[in-house]
């Protein structure tokens, strides 16, 4: 309030002055210009005051109100603040707990890896062992089954010798007498 009267003091001696230096022949009548101005003066402070009754609990009311909601914006905004850090903590202790996790897992991974390793050279180990055995077995197999025919074949050509030098063909039951008995006798001897 004291801020407006002194504005308007300060108006009227500028006008007051400005009045003044004129002079002249045209000068300004004083008294109806500080009637007027006393007019306006009056009107203004009691539109001011009207103001001041109508506007002020409103006013009030709304300074409060927005008070009131930026304080609480700023608590919100603390609280949020507070809830972040906090969850950025469990978040930070949760992927140091999986990253022990994904070692382990990996070491795990690794040895898992390694004993599949060995089993498959162990596995191809025995495999080959076997395919060896099979193999001495077939070739033990086949050589008896060679050294087998080579005696019925020694025998056929003993007995087509004996046949030639006696000079007559035997009949096919002597035949194969004289050859079981002749194969019986080589396996004796073998």
């Amino acid at each position: 309030m004291k801020k407006v009267l002194t504005a308007l003091s300060i108006g009227l001696m500028s006008f007051a002055a400005h009045a003044s230096a004129e002079g002249g022949e045209h000068a300004p009548d004083m008294h109806a210009l500080w009637k007027n101005f006393g007019y306006r003066a009056v009107v203004f402070v009691l539109l001011v005051v009207i103001l001041v009754k109508v506007a002020k609990k409103p006013l009030l009311e709304f300074l409060d109100k927005r008070t009131a909601d930026i304080e609480k914006a700023i608590k919100d905004a603390q609280d949020a603040a507070e809830k972040a850090k906090a969850e950025l903590a469990e978040y930070e202790i949760k992927m140091k707990g999986f990253e022990k996790d994904l070692e382990t897992m990996k070491e795990n991974s690794l040895k898992a890896a390694e004993a599949e390793k060995a089993m498959i050279l162990e596995d191809a180990a025995k495999q080959a062992e076997k395919l060896k055995s099979f193999a001495e077995h077939l070739i033990d197999s086949e050589l008896k089954r060679a050294k087998v025919q080579l005696k019925k074949d020694a025998v056929m050509a003993a007995i087509s010798a004996a046949e030639a030098k006696i000079g007559r063909e035997l009949d096919a039951d002597k035949q194969k007498k004289l050859l079981d008995e002749y194969v019986k006798k080589i396996e004796v001897a073998g």
